[in-house]
């Protein structure tokens, strides 16, 4: 262990690379301590969300050189052909060798290190050939993967073939032990770097097979939608007992049906519907990672399906590559992208937002999605619904006027006017008055049902309640409105309420419509009138009719046109036929083009 000598609490302590590093790893390479957390990983072919006792830091050690292979291998356009990891669980050893060009003249002195290229590269921090800007996105940028990885290994290898030389150096506990450089016969080209982490910093410490089968996947499955990496294989084994097994690598980890995107500058978004234990996962710039741009993508989803937390039933795959400028990480380790939300969503919105839309409007998963947000939101409008039911019930005053004794006719009415019209007229023992503002609501969701005060009213009057067998306090349902467009469409909106959720009603003939008289006029003193006016122009031919009366609304009725009304009732039963929902849905439904086709007379 690094020990530090102080001799009083002022004295100023100078560290060297090895001490500041292995004193303080979790600095320089993340949470080192092991902890639990909920991890992607894949289990029998499929993604899920599993309990682990996992150090990060320590899994990192493997990430670092494995993604300096895969530097190597983007640098060289789709030349470099094989990377080969090994993990030996009996020693806690990892290998890995690219088939690369080898170190750029590894067999050189550093100008400014005086210490050979090789040395350099694994012994001093922030050195590395991925400072400068490049258009190839590079995964590691900061130049300290490698030496962190040799200072906390107790035994770290690094073996190097470019077109000159060959190149080998040993350290123990970052000791240098020897360094070998040779002239280059016919050996292969590539570098193979080999370490054990150190036991002091990582004590008794055991690979995770499971842990680096799923991040090895993960990898291959980036490098195949890689266009760089098109000719790139990784091949995995493992060592057990003393025996060499292959690590089976799954890139089927998502289901069959998904929704997928690609855009050939920014990477792809994939979307699927959730199942037990899954979860969803992202990348930037091969960077396993949390962060922004996966909420954007979910809010671009959940506006989609119309509920803020529809996420909890899709799972997203991210895969974004953007330009360096805007790669920055909250952390050493990239697992959270930390570039704002200003600086990136016009970008990934530009590339992604428009298709995944379209294509979400056209996916079998769409209805397994929406099905599981009515059911999640069905629990949870109930209770609000009972809810305001009963605050609604103690709140209708003056819009309700209810039946002494046996509840036989509910009027619903358009306006307060027509309501007090009605009251005079109705017989109060049997009949009760409801009276609407305007336009009831669109109850397209069950959560527009908490959405409008006056349809929570009318439940509350007729103690109706979604997903049960509903027996309306009033015998009979009669809606009274005016019979030009605007009332017309009143009267459809509540129609469309009452098929939506309480279609029982309907079916048992319990839902009405109040046909009121078009003209009233007087015929040898007597009021004659007239519910068409083909009918009225028919009689008008034959008799000498005075003091005509057009009655645009409900409002034109006089308390006498009234009073006739309602002792010579027409009602229109609303039935149900098997177009009905096709016409509702094309009348209130989401989709707005085949209801304009239908104004216009173009669908019949």
């Amino acid at each position: 262990m690094v020990k530090i000598k102080q001799t009083n609490e002022k004295e100023i302590i100078a560290l060297n690379t090895f001490e500041a590093v292995r004193l303080r790893p979790t600095m320089y390479l993340g949470q080192v301590a092991p902890v639990d957390d909920k991890l992607p990983i894949i289990v029998n072919g499929k993604l899920e969300r599993v309990e682990k006792k996992w150090s990060p830091g320590f899994m990192h050690l493997i990430v670092e050189i494995l993604e300096n292979a895969i530097d190597e291998a983007k640098r060289m356009k789709g030349k470099m052909k094989d990377v080969k990891f090994k993990v030996n669980l009996d020693t806690n050893e990892v290998t890995i060798t690219d088939t690369g060009n080898g170190f750029y003249k590894a067999a050189s002195t550093h100008k400014k290190t005086r210490k050979s290229i090789i040395r350099t590269a694994f012994e001093e921090l922030h050195s590395g050939s991925n400072f400068a800007d490049s258009s190839t996105n590079i995964l590691g940028t900061h130049g300290v993967g490698g030496a962190i990885v040799n200072i906390l290994s107790e035994n770290f290898t690094v073996l190097t073939v470019n077109k000159t030389h060959v190149v080998e150096c040993k350290w123990n506990n970052f000791v240098l032990l020897n360094e070998k450089k040779q002239k280059r016969t016919n050996e292969i080209l590539g570098t193979t770097v080999s370490f054990i982490p150190a036991k002091e910093v990582f004590p008794r410490y055991k690979w995770d097979l499971e842990l680096i089968q799923t991040y090895l996947s993960f990898k291959s499955f980036l490098i195949d939608m890689d266009p760089k990496l098109k000719n790139l294989k990784l091949t995995c084994e493992y060592v057990k007992d003393k025996k060499t097994y292959p690590i089976k690598i799954e890139k089927d980890f998502m289901p069959k049906d998904v929704v997928r995107v690609d855009h050939k500058d920014y990477g792809s978004v994939f979307i699927w519907e959730a199942y037990p234990d899954s979860c969803s996962l992202s990348f930037v710039n091969g960077s396993q990672c949390t962060g922004i741009h996966q909420k954007i993508v979910n809010d671009w989803a959940n506006e989609f399906f119309d509920y803020n937390l529809a996420h909890h039933f899709y799972e997203t795959l991210v895969i974004l590559d953007v330009p360096s400028f805007l790669m920055r990480f909250a952390d050493q380790n990239k697992t959270k992208f930390a570039t704002s939300r200003g600086e990136i969503e016009n970008r990934i919105q530009l590339a992604f937002q428009k298709t995944l839309i379209k294509r979400l409007k056209n996916s079998k998963i769409t209805k397994g999605i929406e099905k599981k947000v009515e059911e999640k939101l069905f629990d949870e409008n109930i209770k609000k619904i009972k809810k305001e039911k009963k605050i609604a019930k103690r709140k209708i005053s003056e819009k309700y006027s209810s039946a002494s004794k046996r509840k036989v006719n509910l009027y619903i009415t358009e306006g307060l006017s027509a309501a007090g019209s009605v009251k005079q007229a109705r017989d109060s023992t049997i009949e009760g008055v409801y009276a609407l503002k305007g336009k009831v609501k669109n109850t397209r969701h069950l959560r527009d049902l908490t959405d409008n005060k006056e349809i929570l009213e009318i439940m509350s009057i007729l103690d109706l309640e979604p997903g049960k067998a509903n027996v309306p306090t009033y015998e009979n349902i009669i809606i009274s409105a005016d019979e030009d467009p605007d009332g017309q469409h009143i009267a459809s909106l509540v129609v469309n309420f009452f098929w939506k959720w309480f279609p029982d009603i309907i079916k048992a003939g319990r839902l009405h419509k109040l046909v009121t008289p078009l003209v009233a006029s007087s015929h040898h003193n007597k009021r004659k009138y007239f519910y068409t006016t083909e009918e009225f122009e028919e009689y008008r031919k034959k008799y000498k009719l005075t003091n005509i009366n057009y009655l645009k609304g409900l409002g034109s009725l006089s308390l006498d046109d009234w009073e006739f009304v309602m002792e010579n009732k027409v009602l229109f039963q609303i039935q149900a036929d098997p177009e009905t929902d096709k016409y509702l849905e094309i009348a209130f439904g989401m989709q707005s083009g085949p209801r304009k086709l239908w104004l216009q007379g173009i669908v019949n």
